[in-house]
Parts: structure tokens; sequence; C-alpha cells
């Protein structure tokens, strides 16, 4: 159990380090680039650290009732499903699409950033990508924040419930670099405070 609560968010604090950093690149198909074979592994074992992540977050609240606790997991199913979903459209497909670009002639990948385009779903013109990270993206936020409200309300310290609310307000927000990578820091710090012996007086 514990090595799923600390090593699942530690991976994916690793695998958030090693994102393509898109800073200047209009397009991600541009960004990924030669680094596809990277892009394509690190989304890989993403798919596996969506479960486990969602498992963790599913201990940390075990044998809590009420409200919160119900909230963070009915909105871990729909984590489980739509990011798994957006892990596999926005980060695999477009690491495929890029691999693929690379043994093209140049006039022929004129419209693979297009098709990158299409897949990543930024706005309402690509409804369907776009919806899947939504919804990912809410799933998460809902998920984490209500187990914090649900520790809270069991009495947990907040060095631990304050933490944990803001992995799930940051990492709804993206989960590459800065942003995924500073919620599973906070994530870690919240598991750390929770696994330690609580001293009464």
């Amino acid at each position: 159990r514990m090595l799923v609560v600390f090593g699942a968010p530690a991976a994916f604090l690793v695998t958030g380090l090693l994102h393509v950093v898109a800073a200047g690149d209009t397009n991600l198909y541009a960004a990924v680039g030669d680094r596809a074979p990277l892009w394509i592994g690190v989304h890989t074992v993403q798919l596996l650290l969506i479960l486990l992540m969602a498992v963790a977050i599913y201990w940390l609240t075990e044998g809590l009732t009420g409200p919160a606790a119900q909230s963070s997991r009915v909105a871990l199913l729909f984590y489980l499903v739509f990011y798994s979903a957006f892990d596999a459209v926005v980060g695999l497909s477009n690491g495929l699409v890029a691999q693929y670009g690379r043994g093209l002639p140049a006039a022929e990948q004129a419209v693979l950033p297009g098709v990158s385009d299409a897949l990543s779903g930024g706005g309402l013109d690509q409804p369907v990508p776009f919806a899947i990270a939504l919804i990912a993206s809410a799933s998460w936020l809902v998920a984490v924040t209500a187990a914090a409200a649900a520790l809270h309300r069991a009495a947990a310290p907040p060095s631990a419930t304050i933490p944990l609310a803001l992995a799930g307000v940051i990492g709804a927000v993206d989960h590459a670099l800065p942003f995924g990578t500073i919620a599973m820091a906070l994530f870690l710090t919240a598991a750390y405070v929770l696994s330690r012996p609580r001293t009464t007086r």
C-alpha cells in the first residue's frame, strides 16, 4: 500500500519532468518532433500510473464516510475513464503521429501539424478531445479536493489536507511540468503527513 501511495505520485512527478516542453512551439507536432519515442514511452507508462493514482487516492480515504468521501470515489471512476482516454488521445496519438512523420519527406509532413491540432483539442472547434480533457481535469479536481475535505472532516491535520487540496487544484491545470510536478510534490507531502503516527496528549 505504501509503495502505491508514494510510488505512483513519485513516478508521475518524473513523467511530468520528462514531458516535451512546448514553450515557443505553436503546435504539439513540432514540440514532440524527434523526441517521439520518449513522448510515447511517457504516455504509455502514465496509463498505468493513472490507475495507481486512483488506487492511492481511494486508499487515503478508505473507511471514511460522508458526502465528501463518496464524491471523491465517484469522481475517481470518471478520472480513470476520461484521464486514460485523454492520455491516449492527446498523448499517445500525438506521439505516434510525430513518429510516423519522421519517415516522410518534408512536403508530405505539411498536413501532420493539423492532425496534431485535431487530436489535441485545444478549443471548441474540436469538441470531442476538448470534452475528454475537460472531464478528465474536472474529475481529478473533484476526486482529490473532495478527498482532502473528507480527511479534514475526519480531523486530519491541515499540513496534510491543505497540500492535498492544492494538488487537486494545481494538477487539474496540467499533468506536465510545472503544474503536474508541483501537484505530485504536494500529494507526496500530504501522503507523508498522513502516514506518520499521530501523537496524543
